[in-house]
């Protein structure tokens, strides 16, 4: 994310005219801040669950017959970034050529794969509210819900207790993640009008952490609706320079 400072259209600056034989001053306006998501145009809308699919699809064919196995930590960024702000393969590759399609289409495969062994946790601990199965599955889970799963960590030694808060918990997920769903699908609807698609891009996801996607209780269903808080426990401080997909 980078902040802009844009001028004012019609900037008045300090001065003095005397009117009717008075003084009058009239105040600078400030440069308004603007906080910008992207480094790239484009429709600053998220990619839809079909688009995500497209644009994955795209890479594997732009990718041709490079392995698709490395890739690092700006990869990701790049990756996110460009579904984030609704963008194509090509459009992304035409502001930005140094991008290599393989190594996003590697960066996408292993969060992927991360983000279903940890949705998988996580439904695993619901349908097995047992204090051994907690225990196993919760620090995979906690990548995606890291606030749900701690609150169940108080009362892990109390089976009881555990199987009552579990429940609550799931039906709190479920909520939440319908309501985003709801969402999802009228951006979907809204993508003719870019000025709706914005504004409902942003009730999913904004820099401030206040959108949708970043509810405690929302469980991502693709890599496109993750935050950097779930990103950066999915990938772990072992994602520093290069990292082989598993």
């Amino acid at each position: 994310m980078s902040t802009r400072i844009i001028e004012p259209t019609q900037r008045r600056s300090s001065s003095t005219r005397a009117v009717a034989g008075a003084r009058t001053t009239r105040p600078t306006v400030p440069p308004v801040q603007v906080e910008v998501a992207s480094p790239w145009s484009g429709r600053q809308a998220p990619c839809t669950d079909a688009e995500e699919l497209a644009f994955v699809a795209e890479l594997e064919v732009l990718s041709g017959d490079h392995d698709v196995e490395q890739f690092e930590r700006r990869d990701v960024t790049v990756l996110i970034t460009a579904l984030r702000c609704g963008l194509t393969p090509d459009e992304l590759l035409a502001q930005a050529p140094g991008v290599k399609p393989h190594h996003l289409l590697a960066a996408h495969r292993e969060l992927e794969g991360r983000r279903l062994l940890a949705e998988h946790a996580w439904r695993t601990i619901a349908l097995d509210p047992s204090p051994l199965a907690f225990e196993t599955f919760a620090p995979c889970a906690a990548e995606l819900l890291p606030a749900v799963v701690s609150q169940l960590v108080t009362v892990m030694h109390d089976t009881p207790r555990l199987v009552a808060a579990t429940e609550d918990a799931v039906e709190q997920v479920t909520r939440t993640t319908r309501r985003v769903q709801m969402l999802e699908r009228r951006l979907a609807e809204s993508l003719g009008d870019p000025h709706r698609s914005r504004e409902i891009g942003t009730l999913l996801y904004d820099v401030r952490g206040q959108g949708a996607w970043s509810l405690p209780t929302y469980l991502p269903p693709r890599v496109g609706t993750l935050v950097p808080l779930r990103l950066a426990a999915l990938l772990g401080d072992d994602i520093t320079a290069v990292r082989r997909a598993s």
